[in-house]
């Protein structure tokens, strides 16, 4: 029988700019799980690492720019959250209005259609964003108001893999043991949310098995597992998304391929600039033309034209 397991650290006290996380992970493991043992892999959110390294902020002291108040007028959006997006330096790429079909999605998800209704009243649109880094960022750059005193936020980290990397050396260093570290964040996805990689270190983030042969000899369409992602998942089930107070994960047992890589140069996202992206988008888009009736085939590919 294989087997892995999927433990939830519950012990870890409220995070506060400037503490130890990779001690209070240490000591928390070891209370919980007796302790870290080589070859765990420990999946953390990333607003606990935003807390640890202090990138919070009072919306208070956000100071709003013409250009923010411009957007927010076309929008709806709150100016002071569409300032902190610029602030953080990201390229507003979509705005998804919280009216309309999507609101009546949100509902159908929701158990107090009075408090959903207000939230989508006062969020009014969620920006999709592209970051300096060429990540793109699913809801309003990855900056985070919830379980944080009000009109307190926090910020993803700018560099998830850098962040990832060190959490993992100070705690080799601390146990000796050889661990992995994943840092998740949530984003949207077309049917609700989901927590996805951000960053990692110490395991390969996506299998390089394409075109290997099948159990029948024949190079499969595939292998090109997103591990990173699917253990987030996993360990998503003990995070929750309201108040469940489990910001730290650690995974035993399953077997992985270790890599000391950049994750931004080894696939956990697409690597390349806006002409190579833009490119791929032309192709796609002339590619589902020739599968199109005439009407919508010339303006696909019209419209690649000015990709």
């Amino acid at each position: 029988m294989k087997k892995f397991e999927v433990f939830g650290l519950q012990s870890l006290p409220e995070i506060r700019p400037g503490d130890n996380l990779p001690k209070m992970i240490i000591d928390s493991a070891e209370e919980e799980i007796g302790a870290l043992e080589a070859g765990d892999i420990l999946i953390l959110t990333s607003k606990i690492i935003s807390k640890s390294m202090g990138l919070v902020k009072k919306k208070s002291d956000v100071k709003v720019t013409k250009d923010a108040l411009a957007v927010s007028g076309r929008t709806g959006k709150d100016p002071v959250w569409v300032q902190m997006v610029m602030d953080e330096g990201h390229e507003i790429i979509t705005v998804i209005p919280l009216n309309g079909i999507f609101r009546e999605h949100v509902m159908d998800a929701s158990e107090d259609i009075r408090c959903s209704t207000g939230l989508c009243d006062y969020e009014q649109c969620i920006l999709v964003t592209l970051s300096p880094r060429g990540i793109l960022h699913t809801c309003d750059a990855g900056i985070d108001g919830s379980n944080h005193p009000e009109g307190v936020v926090s910020f993803m980290p700018p560099d998830p893999d850098e962040v990832a990397e060190a959490v993992r050396e100070e705690i080799t260093a601390a146990t000796g043991k050889d661990v992995a570290v994943i840092l998740a964040d949530t984003e949207l996805m077309p049917f609700g949310t989901m927590d996805f990689a951000v960053g990692s270190s110490g395991i390969e983030p996506r299998s390089r098995e394409f075109g290997r042969a099948d159990k029948f000899g024949r190079p499969k369409f595939g292998g090109m597992d997103l591990t990173a992602h699917q253990l987030v998942a996993a360990a998503a089930l003990h995070f929750g998304q309201i108040d469940a107070g489990i910001p730290a994960v650690v995974v035993r047992g399953y077997k992985y391929c270790r890599s000391d890589t950049r994750n931004i140069a080894n696939t956990l996202w697409p690597v390349g600039n806006r002409q190579q992206a833009r490119r791929a988008v032309r192709e796609i888009m002339r590619a589902t033309a020739g599968a199109r009736p005439l009407a919508q085939r010339l303006l696909l590919t019209i419209a690649s034209w000015f990709v």
